[in-house]
């Protein structure tokens, strides 16, 4: 798992100026720009592949406008202001930069509103945060990135860590060769029940989750298979209920879902449900049909 942190940048009194970013924009664009650092305040969390946004505070157009991750450890160095102090450092590569004045970026009122715990207006440049607000933030940073993908694509793709698939791409393609080469009671392939469990969903954490939610259960993955694929931590957290330990009793694990008061897992677990009692009522299994059948009626009474 990478640890998240926000890079932010007050043009006004950093050493690095406005002028300097237009410059080097330029060469970004162009393929050029490979020597960028910036200071880390919690270094010691920091490591080469953790993620980072870049915030723009102080005046003019704030929020956050590009993002990236660290291409180094933490490195000690002259501090920037020039006060006879050191700080610490990270290499950064960018895979997208909007520029805070002549593009759209994600505005200060926007975090604010999202994210209301996070003082956007100022603080230490390099603060990590929380895997919560980092999953917000990925939200935030993909439908970003959607609404410019004329901008993104073309620098996403020379970005060494970057996946620049949708986790929605991700989540089809792991559980497709998950559940490669197996059938279900009828002769079916299996990967057409969590494809279609996925595209129940209302969203796309549902979405998400469905399309994922046998691959511990029902093949050789587990989850650190899924963690290496930097899923949002609400995604690990739905498929971990979902996964049914078979020497816990069925209706005990539908409880426990239940209980958690998980929204995205219960969700899930419905469709689940519905759609294999679909197929089980085509295929005349009786015995799966009477358990779904219980189960379902169980979830839809405790939510009433």
């Amino acid at each position: 798992m990478h640890n998240t942190f926000l890079l932010r940048w007050n043009p006004a009194i950093s050493s690095y100026t406005m002028a300097q970013f237009d410059k080097e924009l330029e060469m970004w664009a162009g393929g050029d720009w490979d020597d960028f650092d910036w200071s880390i305040f919690e270094w010691q969390k920091a490591h080469r592949g953790d993620r980072f946004f870049m915030v723009r505070v102080g005046e003019g157009n704030t929020g956050i406008f590009a993002a990236g991750r660290f291409i180094s450890e933490p490195f000690e160095d002259e501090d920037w202001r020039n006060n006879d102090k050191t700080s610490y450092y990270g290499q950064l590569e960018f895979e997208a930069i909007f520029h805070p004045e002549r593009a759209d970026i994600i505005t200060t009122d926007e975090l604010k509103r999202e994210l209301p715990h996070i003082d956007w207006d100022k603080g230490h440049s390099g603060e990590s945060v929380d895997s919560q607000t980092a999953d917000k933030l990925e939200l935030l940073w993909r439908d970003h990135i959607g609404r410019n993908k004329h901008l993104y694509l073309p620098r996403a793709i020379k970005n060494e860590f970057y996946d620049s698939r949708s986790d929605i791409d991700k989540a089809i393609e792991l559980a497709s060769t998950a559940h490669a080469a197996d059938y279900d009671l009828d002769g079916n392939p299996t990967i057409l029940h969590p494809l279609a469990v996925g595209m129940m969903g209302h969203n796309d954490l549902e979405r998400i989750v469905g399309f994922l939610h046998d691959v511990v259960e029902d093949t050789r993955y587990d989850f650190s298979d899924i963690e290496d694929l930097d899923f949002p931590q609400v995604v690990i957290e739905a498929l971990k209920l979902l996964t049914h330990d078979k020497h816990t009793p069925y209706m005990e694990y539908i409880e426990r879902i239940c209980k958690s008061g998980n929204m995205t897992a219960i969700n899930v677990k419905m469709n689940d449900l519905k759609h294999n009692l679909a197929r089980g009522r085509e295929g005349g299994h009786t015995q799966c049909v009477e358990k779904h059948t219980k189960a379902l009626a169980y979830i839809e009474n405790y939510i009433a």
